[in-house]
């Protein structure tokens, strides 16, 4: 498990959240990402925290309320995607410098 913190653009305003990385198994790339606001703002217009699941190299579908929720889960989900790309490079520098 591992934990990040990421930094994502919505509706013009820069906002910061932390991410937890859990990975599942070696098989089909399963990753578990929980993603925690800090904002107050969002929390009150959505959800305190987001749970989503990666599986065959997409993101399983969430239930969403509206478009602007939808807006705010793709912001999501390319955020993540970045954020896990940056520390799996990291995971492989530190491995071959041991």
């Amino acid at each position: 498990m591992r934990v990040t913190e990421m930094k994502f653009l919505f509706e013009g305003v820069i906002f910061s959240s932390r991410v937890i990385i859990d990975y599942v198994s070696d098989s089909l790339n399963p990753c578990e990402f929980t993603i925690t606001f800090f904002t107050r703002y969002l929390i009150s217009k959505y959800r305190e925290c987001y749970f989503f699941v990666w599986e065959n190299n997409k993101f399983k579908p969430i239930y969403t309320r509206d478009e602007k929720e939808d807006e705010l889960i793709k912001i999501l989900q390319d955020a993540i995607i970045e954020a896990y790309n940056t520390i799996k490079v990291k995971i492989l520098i530190l491995d071959e410098c041991r």
